[in-house]
């Protein structure tokens, strides 16, 4: 079988092979290359009898000392069931790495070894995918194993994705659907935006970096999104009609008052009733007050970020004002890019990834939603200069212990 290695694949004919692939995923899309504009990208592949058989984008990485190393997100994309094509594959990727003084190349393709509603959480039988396995080792590969931690590799081995189908409002857990009421019940609007939303949504973030006191991405990196994939990019902002939501509960309140005063004294069942709906919309009317001096008319109090590519899609970030969290607005923000990528006409809506243990508050939010739990083969390294992988290897443990000291 006659193979052709091509070290400089277009980006159109990449797309469009990868976008029909079962491993589709959107990591491996030409334009990701765009948006990681700190790593260097190039497109490769393997055509047999003139016909793309394997693609991937590759991200480039300078290393010191004048070496790189390669990275594959979500790829390769090709048959792996097929030991010759990924053995020329594998080889041809070692050969091509050399010009790079690439040191070894990283890669992590969209194989599932376990997909399971997160309700009937399995004990990881990974039998099925060993010969996987041991063919890429044959190759050379290194195995990381099957991690559990969600930052043990680049991308997180476990993710909850749901997958569009007809009763999809059916499978929301009744906890997910209250707080879609009290969505509606406080006059939230969840409307779509490109470009016009980055600048909201883009506070949104920062208010949940202040919250979780880390470092997420900034303005630019969401405009750069947007611009890159253009249509196949939505921004799901939640409005909170503050000035709106004021006068309604002040007049509720002024209502509740006049009840109050009407009512007799010996009807104690409805005078207490009464007085705990004072306290409750005073309490009310003066947070609504503070919040619509500061905030203004119009409180953006949450946000999601979605981009689809081929027959799927990812929401990529999501953020929210922790001072509107009884709110509920994410609830609406995920929801509303679930249902467009489904009108779009995708298989499947990402929330991300999650911890392998099942547990957490992002867990548990996720599984409000019904979500079948992907756990992704992991990861796996390809030594080029192997005399010189172990040693780089060990260098970026110790940079890596470093910085988690700091």
């Amino acid at each position: 079988m006659q193979y052709q290695f091509i070290e400089q694949v277009d980006a159109k004919e990449h797309d469009a092979f990868v976008s029909k692939h079962e491993l589709c995923n959107l990591l491996q899309s030409s334009s990701w290359g765009l948006v990681k504009e700190n790593w260097k990208h190039t497109i490769v592949g393997v055509k047999y009898q003139n016909q793309l058989v394997a693609s991937c984008m590759i991200l480039i990485k300078p290393l010191p000392l004048g070496f790189s190393m390669f990275y594959i997100p979500r790829g390769p994309v090709l048959d792996f069931s097929n030991t010759a094509l990924v053995a020329f594959l594998m080889k041809e990727l070692k050969r091509y790495a050399r010009k790079y003084r690439c040191l070894f190349i990283t890669f992590d393709q969209a194989v599932h070894c376990n997909d399971y509603i997160i309700k009937e959480a399995n004990d990881n039988h990974y039998e099925h995918i060993d010969a996987m396995i041991q063919m890429l080792q044959d190759q050379g590969a290194v195995f990381k194993g099957f991690t559990k931690r969600i930052d043990d590799t680049i991308q997180p081995r476990y993710h909850a994705n749901v997958y569009a189908r007809d009763d999809f409002n059916a499978t929301l857990s009744k906890g997910c659907r209250k707080a879609l009421q009290t969505v509606q019940k406080k006059m939230i609007e969840v409307l779509r935006y490109h470009m016009d939303g980055v600048e909201d949504f883009s506070r949104c973030m920062h208010r949940t970096e202040e919250r979780k006191n880390i470092h997420l991405r900034d303005q630019e990196n969401f405009q750069r999104l947007m611009e890159i994939y253009c249509e196949d990019a939505v921004i799901f902002l939640a409005r909170l009609p503050l000035r709106k939501l004021y006068e309604d509960t002040k007049q509720r309140y002024e209502q509740n008052e006049r009840d109050l005063a009407k009512c007799p004294e010996n009807a104690k069942k409805k005078r207490f009733t009464l007085e705990e709906l004072h306290a409750s919309l005073s309490r009310e009317v003066k947070e609504l007050q503070e919040n619509l001096e500061r905030d203004g008319d119009i409180a953006v109090v949450s946000g999601a970020l979605c981009v689809k590519f081929g027959p799927t899609a990812e929401i990529l970030y999501a953020g929210m004002d922790e001072r509107y969290k009884r709110y509920m607005a994410p609830y609406a923000s995920f929801y509303s890019c679930m249902t467009w990528s489904f009108e779009k006409g995708c298989r499947w809506s990402n929330m991300g990834g999650i911890e392998g243990s099942l547990k957490g508050g992002l867990t548990k939010f996720k599984a409000n939603y019904n979500p079948t739990i992907n756990e992704f083969i992991g990861e796996f390294d390809l030594p080029v200069y192997k005399s010189l992988y172990a040693l780089s290897q060990w260098a970026m443990k110790q940079r890596k212990k470093a910085l988690q000291k700091k």
